[in-house]
Parts: C-alpha cells; structure tokens; sequence
C-alpha cells in the first residue's frame, strides 16, 4: 500500500481505491492533505493494466467468446485490476516528469 512522503502514514486499501478516482495528477493524502504524486516506476507499471480491455476484446473475438461472456470477463478482469491495483501505487511528494 502507499505510503505519503509528507506524514509517513500508510494508506488503506479503500482510501487508495477513493483517491485513484478523482482527476488530475495529484492525489490527496488523507491523513495531512498534502498533494501526493505517483512515481514514475509506479506510472510504467500501472500503465500496463491499460491493455487488459483490448486484449480482452482480442480474445473474445478471436475464441468466438459468447457477448454476455465476454461481458462477465470484462467485469471480472476490472474487479481483479481494481483490487490489485493499489499494491502497485507508490507515491512521492514531488511532480516528476511525465516518462
């Protein structure tokens, strides 16, 4: 789980689950407030969870995987990447260049 650099305290699953949805760059930490920003090694490995519903799509269409299947597997595939997604979020108290 993430850790802020500002307090030191170490985020929950869900507080990091609720911070992964807000918008821009930056994500509150909920014990000081202090803006939190993703490292750039955490930044290259969550963006592989990006090609999980193309190649889903690539699957279903290529094992001629029934719609309402495919469906279920997009569903669960999302429940998977959300629950595991947090444990790879590692945070910094600087923005650092995008790649």
């Amino acid at each position: 789980m993430p850790k802020c650099q500002n307090c030191g305290d170490k985020w929950t699953w869900g507080q990091t689950v609720l911070r992964l949805f807000t918008l821009g760059d930056s994500l509150k930490c909920p014990f000081c407030q202090q803006e939190q920003f993703l490292t750039l090694a955490a930044r290259k490995k969550t963006s592989l969870f990006v090609f999980a519903a193309p190649l889903i799509m690539f699957i279903s269409v290529a094992f001629g995987i029934e719609p309402f299947a495919s469906l279920a597997l997009f569903g669960l595939s999302f429940l998977f990447i959300m629950g595991i997604y947090p444990f790879f979020i590692e945070l910094t108290d600087e923005r650092g260049p995008m790649w």
